[in-house]
């Protein structure tokens, strides 16, 4: 692993004083990152499975991944890959069963999303969602 070795190189050449550093310039350009809109966070379901889940992953817990379910916004904080029997869905389309599960077809196959925030409410699970409420 490469990785390991060079962890270990580094390491080893710290621990000798056999090191070189190098100085961060004092003044310069400083680069931020850019700013996040609600527009940004807005989950793109035609999407590779994957990239999506990064992407919730990357805006959890704040200021989170959101879609909208019928007029609803829902803001998404965790998924999993999910397998499911295609039926002719788009990218966007669910299925539930209003008890367990709430999967989305993304571009490359569905998401399982585990756990959300309607508006107005607090974050829970998909379970905790389906408790009281339904789809």
């Amino acid at each position: 692993n490469k990785g390991a070795q060079l962890v270990l190189k580094t390491v080893r050449a710290i621990e000798q004083g056999n090191y070189q550093s190098t100085p961060q310039p004092e003044n310069g350009e400083v680069k931020r990152a850019p700013k996040i809109f609600k527009e940004t966070c807005e989950i793109r379901w035609e999407q590779p499975g994957n990239q999506i889940r990064n992407f919730v992953r990357g805006l959890s817990p704040y200021p989170a991944a959101w879609t909208s379910i019928g007029e609803k916004t829902f803001k998404i904080f965790k998924t999993s890959a999910t397998t499911q029997n295609d039926s002719g869905q788009k990218p966007g389309e669910y299925i539930t069963d209003n008890k367990r599960y709430l999967y989305f077809k993304t571009g490359d196959g569905w998401i399982s999303v585990d756990d959300l925030q309607p508006e107005g409410k607090k974050r829970m699970s998909i379970e905790e969602f389906f408790r009281g409420n339904k789809l």
